[in-house]
């Protein structure tokens, strides 16, 4: 009998490999509450967090890396006084019924996004009003100052040399391959004004743990890279399943020095690696390097 997980790893598989794969894959996750509005308010409330602690976006053109389909990055990045954006996406995901939902949620959250950052309500409400008030995908991107790029490439991205503030990405890296975050972070460092940071969210979990928590975060370690890249390394699935050490050693490498770095662990994953069967390509890492499940770091470049 098939696990949640090998159920859901399946379905992807095979919706990546059919006609309109995606939009059923989108169906799905409205279907089981992706993109409800408990769950947007919870992403709402993380990304303050994290903006708060992180970065001071205010005034500043951000290139974001994967818009998605709801835009909840680059809205929140508006919400918080970005001047222009230039959002990105291999895809045309965007769909303006999500991004007016985020909107929704955004307004509904206001006195806690203002207890989280300090940013007074007033201030709050008048970035949020023009937003709450478009009728089509364009008047809100109009709105949110957002250039969207879909098809877009962040990696090439077309502005001038030393154009940008700050480089942004939230849940991204981890689904992209070693040689397209080595790209990016080329392109990073030829957009980037002096004295400009790269700041990336990056999640090493394993991303199917959600519909089984019997199972630990680091679950995917044990199995062989051959299978891991007949079945998942799609384009709908794609998780390159890099350590922390190795998003470290591509940015050091493509000329990155890291100015800040925060790394997660639960105890139960340190716990999990340690008695699990590895695949071979993640030897000669500790478990310490190995349950790392998420990052979150600042770069800068000479």
């Amino acid at each position: 009998m098939q696990s949640p997980w090998q159920l859901k790893v399946g379905v992807q598989f095979v919706l990546a490999h059919v006609p309109g794969g995606e939009t059923v894959n989108n169906a799905l996750q409205r279907w089981n509450g992706s993109f409800g509005d408990a769950a947007i308010r919870g992403r709402v409330l993380g990304l303050a967090r994290c903006l708060s602690e992180h970065l001071d976006v205010s005034g500043k053109t951000i290139v974001e890396i994967g818009t998605g389909w709801d835009a909840i990055n680059a809205l929140m990045l508006r919400v918080f006084g970005a001047g222009r954006i230039y959002s990105y996406d291999h895809v045309r995901h965007l769909r303006f019924d999500l991004a007016m939902n985020v909107v929704r949620q955004i307004g509904a959250s206001t006195a806690a996004i203002a207890e989280i950052s300090g940013i007074e309500p007033a201030v709050l409400e008048e970035r949020i009003a023009p937003l709450a008030q478009a009728t089509n995908i364009q008047e809100l991107l109009e709105a949110a100052r957002i250039d969207y790029m879909a098809p877009g490439d962040a990696a090439r991205t077309g502005l001038p040399d030393r154009s940008v503030d700050i480089v942004y990405s939230y849940a991204v890296l981890e689904h992209v391959p070693e040689d397209v975050i080595a790209s990016i972070t080329k392109e990073a460092r030829r957009v980037l004004v002096p004295g400009g940071i790269a700041f990336h969210n990056i999640g090493e979990h394993d991303h199917y743990v959600s519909v089984d928590p019997s199972i630990s975060k680091v679950n995917f370690l044990q199995y062989p890279e051959w299978a891991w890249s007949l079945f998942v390394k799609n384009k709908i699935s794609y998780h390159n399943r890099l350590r922390e050490p190795d998003f470290l050693r591509i940015f050091a490498a493509n000329g990155a020095t890291v100015t800040n770095k925060e790394s997660y662990i639960d105890p139960s994953d340190l716990e999990a690696v340690k008695h699990m069967r590895l695949d071979p390509r993640f030897t000669g890492l500790t478990a310490e390097e190995l349950a790392v499940t998420k990052t979150q770091v600042t770069l800068a470049f000479d």
